[in-house]
């Protein structure tokens, strides 16, 4: 994790026009990416691929980059936004409901009250060029997209040289947590690195309620 916040912060001491690119891959990220060649390579586009599970570390080989110690990205986001918050940056919030991302940014601007934020909610096409120009228009240092895989890494991809200057990253249910709107895995998962499994189990009995 340090490693990862020394890169960002970095990225923006060099003032460098590209964008930074981080791919959270979680077990289902990994094996959905093994049997999708595009999403594969799509993702080996990234800046960063951080291992957000114990199994992704070990099951790395398969990407292009060896991925050496797991990094929950919700934490990782928060990370970030600590950054943020230091130096007065903007946070463009993508993703979610409407209701949901907006009780987000609501919780983070409380946090984190030296950032500018902005929002939309994540139900939009790819080529949605509407909320683009609006992204654009607000200037962004960072960009984190809660749409869930495969679409939020598609959405970067496809409108990643729009921008510049910005870290981009998909957040899968991190706005969700950041609103109360879901809680975080219990302590032990997290502990014993198996959070996505509480996760799928959280998700499976929704499914299962409808």
């Amino acid at each position: 994790m340090l490693q990862m916040v020394e890169n960002i912060k970095t990225f923006f001491a060099n003032q460098s026009t590209n964008n930074l690119f981080i791919v959270t891959a979680n077990p289902e990220i990994v094996n959905y990416a093994t049997t999708h060649q595009a999403y594969l390579e799509l993702i080996n586009q990234a800046s960063y691929i951080v291992a957000d599970g114990t199994g992704v570390v070990k099951a790395s080989h398969r990407l292009k980059q060896p991925l050496a110690h797991r990094i929950p990205g919700i934490e990782l986001m928060d990370e970030c936004l600590k950054i943020a918050h230091v130096n007065h940056q903007k946070v463009f919030l993508l993703g979610a409901t409407n209701e949901v991302v907006e009780a987000a940014q609501y919780a983070l601007q409380q946090r984190y009250p030296n950032i500018s934020f902005a929002h939309h909610h994540g139900y939009i096409d790819l080529e949605d060029e509407t909320v683009v120009k609006r992204i654009e228009l607000f200037k962004p240092d960072y960009i984190f997209v809660g749409m869930g895989f495969p679409k939020q890494e598609e959405w970067i991809m496809t409108h990643e040289n729009q921008f510049e200057s910005t870290v981009m990253m998909g957040v899968g249910g991190s706005l969700e947590v950041f609103a109360g709107a879901k809680k975080r895995a219990p302590y032990i998962f997290r502990k014993l690195n198996i959070e996505w499994i509480y996760r799928a189990l959280i998700d499976w009995k929704r499914m299962k309620n409808l």
